[in-house]
């Protein structure tokens, strides 16, 4: 709670809460991860990426969102102290771990595989988001953490699901990253 504290008492702008919310925003519903990943399917050079990158995703939203939060059952950091003020509306759903951070990392560490250029791009964007959701008073570090954390194992577990496949079945037009 301290983090979040010294966050809110010295960062806390009017500018900084615009980015921050732009940034939380632009993972919402994986939207940005699902669009990446729909460009990289639809372009062959890239369609193994991009199928990596989905199916991630996919899982970081199965492992993290329908198993792990409703398991630990984590309140919210706004809800166990009421006087973190939000700037956005309040998220439904427990804390633990992030969701947005887990998809983020999902997705960025996926491209980081097979291309660490673009990659270390994404992953930073991924960082960002999950200090936007500290920021956002909506998530502790310690669910950020735990959320990148499962999304880089999504992301490596979803490699290899999809290099099997392609291994065991032949899917012409996979060929990035070889």
């Amino acid at each position: 709670m301290e983090v979040l504290t010294w966050i809110h008492g010295n960062l806390s702008s009017g500018a900084m809460d615009t980015v921050m919310k732009c940034i939380s925003c632009s993972g919402d519903y994986a939207a940005v991860w699902v669009g990446i990943s729909a460009v990289l399917l639809i372009c062959r050079p890239t369609r193994k990426i991009g199928a990596v990158m989905a199916a991630a995703v996919l899982l970081g939203l199965v492992l993290n969102d329908l198993m792990i939060k409703p398991l630990i059952e984590r309140p919210r950091p706004f809800i166990e102290d009421p006087s973190l003020l939000l700037v956005i509306d309040p998220p439904d759903g427990y804390s633990f771990a992030s969701g947005h951070t887990s998809r983020a990392f999902a997705a960025a560490f996926a491209l980081f595989i097979y291309n660490r250029k673009w990659g270390a791009v994404l992953l930073a964007y991924a960082a960002l988001m999950g200090f936007s959701r500290v920021y956002l008073m909506v998530h502790y570090p310690s669910d950020v953490i735990a959320g990148a954390l499962i999304g880089i194992i999504c992301a490596v577990t979803a490699c290899k699901i999809v290099e099997y496949i392609k291994k065991k079945y032949g899917c012409p037009g996979t060929d990035a990253g070889e």
